[in-house]
């Protein structure tokens, strides 16, 4: 009987431990993922929204180039983290087919070799604080979708 209470124990004790750790906003259970996604930031009617373009492109060694171009919108490389009450300085978060690869802090990006198939390409707006900007209830996001053929 003692093994058995001690066996409940220790199961629901690990098993709460467990859970709590993954709950956690802090923990990132890949690379690419910091929880922030959630934080939405609507941007005012009266106040003009920064606007995001772009185009991916093949380069001559068969690299992909992303270049995205903004308006109405610093890159703020160094207030990253902070929480700041701008609508038009921050990061973008870059995104392929749904997988959050990296953050960017300019217009260019190589994304390397793509393998064969279809890829969406999204970029996303963000502020310092990591929150998406959103002008009336619409992401701002540069999105486009490239086919990769053999």
């Amino acid at each position: 009987m003692y093994r058995f209470i001690s066996f409940l124990v220790i199961t629901t004790f690990v098993s709460s431990v467990l859970y709590f750790y993954n709950e956690s906003r802090h923990h990132h259970s890949s690379g690419h993922h910091t929880g922030h996604e959630e934080i939405i930031i609507h941007i005012p009617n009266d106040i003009t929204p920064p606007t995001i373009t772009g185009e991916v492109k093949q380069d001559a060694s068969n690299s992909w180039l992303l270049k995205i171009e903004t308006s109405q919108f610093t890159f703020t490389p160094e207030k990253t983290g902070l929480v700041t009450n701008s609508f038009h300085e921050g990061h973008a978060h870059l995104y392929i087919n749904g997988e959050r690869i990296n953050r960017l802090y300019g217009p260019y990006y190589n994304l390397g070799n793509l393998q064969p198939g279809v890829h969406e390409i999204r970029v996303t707006l963000h502020a310092n604080n990591h929150g998406v900007f959103a002008y009336r209830d619409n992401e701002i996001a540069f999105v486009e979708t490239v086919e990769v053929y053999d």
